[in-house]
């Protein structure tokens, strides 16, 4: 009697990668929601998806290949066009004898490897690699828009010399990104439309955050700000300028005769299988219309507070604070800081179906499943502050302000955290102990203050180390002041690492980033400093020896010898 064989559910629990009650949990969220089985694990956090897809492997018996240490072909590549390889999320590896071996995530997509027998005309063997690597490899071998935007501009200096803005018709709230390659027929394929298209499709696949169109007196330059930083993409010609400009207005429903006051508007985009919300804001300068598009990715799952740089100890800190039924955590640091970020995971770590959570912002960012999230609009009459009192009127459990920024809403939350309810916000202050000092100059009363605050979280953003091109170097610990005692007591040499600049990091040594934090727990030592005014320097020191508290610098420096980040970055954000 033949055995059947069993599901892979029962294939992962059967390792020990799965407990029952999780794999009854994954069964059930992968068929209301129609995803593969691993694909439930990964999300729900039960496993990393290296390590489910190196169980895939063996379940079907396929080779597992890392694709950031594998050498590929770029010949082989070549054999299957770009689009399809990043429709079916799948990369060529190498050719033996009659055979083409493909990476891909899901050996049972019999469609994909259809279409690459009958483009290849040769058999196809499957290999199994990670979604994240595969789109990596496929970055890296086929590279991104590049030459197409460079064919567009040239098209369009040809047949658009008058850069004439695209017709009212071409609207489409939600626009699909298509990723193809230019025509060489009709001028109209290269219109201010298809060029927009393509820049956009270069700043999502370059990770980027914003796109800025900015007009000077010789032409137009595209720059993308990708970490935090501001990069030249392309310079364009002056006459391009119009017609892209009214494009971009026409999708996000703005006033395209209106060139001399500020507009604000958005539209959403999609690209393959992920969808991006652009904001979009023109301001009116003396060689045309600044335009800034925000790029927010609707369908990439929220950080996890354990995905964000957090220290074992303030994290433990952090998750026990928010377990509390009421007070106020604030959460402080500059504008693009990550504190939106933050206050996300912390939300959707705390989220359930027996809390209501409703939160007030500007703007709403992302949406969070089972919240009520509400944007301010001054215009309507809903600021933070009368926003604010509604929310209370609807029986919360957790409230989020976007923003403290006036005495207003700063006694309003106060009184709502003293109430019964955890309240969380942010703040504009350079560390922890500022918070205090700042909410004081806002006018709030001390013992307001001492009374709901229970704790402070500063943090900034670094630039992590590229991990293609990490390298290490030494130093003397004695020689580099500011390093902090710790470090320059260490006997040397100290091994520290940098990014040399590679490809994928686009020369710059960095990829990606991370949070260095300071967490101020307020404690009844602080309780009764706050009362009694004590300076900032007063709260700061009794910080650091009651409650542990580690400043933004320290905990950037233990990140420096970790090899995260680098010294540079710390100095940049850290003083």
């Amino acid at each position: 009697m033949v055995e059947e064989k069993k599901s892979f559910g029962d294939f992962l629990a059967g390792l020990g990668v799965l407990t029952a009650d999780q794999l009854r949990k994954v069964t059930q969220e992968q068929k209301q929601r129609g995803e593969r089985l691993e694909q439930a694990v990964v999300r729900l956090g039960y496993a990393k998806e290296e390590l489910i897809l190196q169980c895939l492997a063996d379940y079907f018996n396929l080779p597992y290949v890392d694709l950031d240490t594998y050498l590929i072909d770029e010949k082989i590549v070549k054999t299957i066009p770009e689009e399809v390889a990043r429709r079916h999320t799948l990369i060529p590896l190498f050719k033996i004898g009659s055979a083409l071996t493909v990476a891909m995530t899901n050996p049972l997509n019999l469609l994909a490897l259809d279409e690459v027998r009958n483009r290849v005309k040769t058999d196809v063997e499957i290999s199994i690699s990670t979604e994240k690597k595969i789109k990596k490899a496929i970055e890296q071998h086929y590279g991104a828009a590049g030459t197409n935007l460079e064919n567009t501009l040239q098209q369009f200096m040809k047949g658009n010399k008058a850069g004439s803005p695209p017709e009212p018709s071409d609207y489409k709230k939600t626009h699909d990104l298509i990723v193809k390659d230019l025509p060489t027929g009709p001028v109209e394929d290269a219109s201010a439309a298809r060029m927009l298209d393509l820049v956009m499709i270069q700043a999502i696949r370059d990770r980027a955050s914003d796109i800025h169109f900015e007009p000077d007196e010789k032409g137009l330059r595209a720059r993308f700000r990708i970490d935090g930083f501001l990069y030249e993409s392309l310079n364009l010609p002056k006459q391009i300028h119009p017609a892209l400009t009214s494009r971009i207005k026409i999708l996000a429903e703005m006033d395209i005769a209106e060139t001399r006051l500020p507009q604000d508007g958005n539209f959403n985009v999609k690209l393959e299988k992920s969808g991006f919300e652009i904001r979009v804001s023109t301001f009116p300068t003396i060689y045309g219309e600044n335009v800034v598009l925000r790029i927010l990715d609707q369908t990439s799952p929220l950080f996890k507070l354990e995905e964000l740089g957090f220290s074992e100890e303030v994290l433990n800190q952090f998750k026990q604070l928010v377990r509390k039924t009421s007070g106020i955590i604030l959460v402080t640091g500059p504008t693009g800081s990550g504190k939106t970020t933050t206050l996300y995971a912390l939300l959707n770590m705390i989220n359930s179906k027996d809390k209501n959570i409703i939160t007030i912002e500007d703007p709403v960012e992302y949406r969070l499943p089972l919240i009520r999230q509400t944007q301010i609009n001054p215009k309507a009459g809903i600021t933070f502050a009368t926003g604010l009192r509604s929310i209370l009127r609807q029986d919360p459990d957790i409230i989020m302000i976007g923003e403290i920024r006036d005495l207003e809403t700063s006694e309003i939350a106060m009184q709502a955290a003293l109430t019964g309810h955890l309240v969380l916000s942010t703040l504009h202050t350079n560390d922890a102990p500022e918070a205090i000092s700042r909410l004081v100059d806002i006018g709030v009363e001390s013992y307001l203050i001492s009374s709901s605050v229970i704790g402070v979280l500063a943090q900034r953003l670094v630039r992590t180390i590229c991990p293609d091109c990490k390298a290490p170097y030494q130093i003397d610990p004695k020689t580099m002041s500011g390093l902090g005692e710790t470090i320059s007591n260490m006997k040397g040499p100290l091994t520290l690492y940098r990014g040399k600049g590679c490809k994928n990091c686009k020369q710059s040594g960095y990829w990606g980033r991370s949070g260095i934090y300071e967490f101020l727990l307020v404690n009844e030592e602080i309780k009764k400093l706050i009362s009694e005014r004590a300076s900032t320097q007063v709260i700061r020191e009794v910080a650091k020896k009651t409650v542990g508290m580690v400043p933004l610098r320290g905990d950037g420096l233990r990140k420096v010898l970790k090899g995260i980040t680098t010294l540079d970055e710390v100095d940049r954000v850290a003083y």
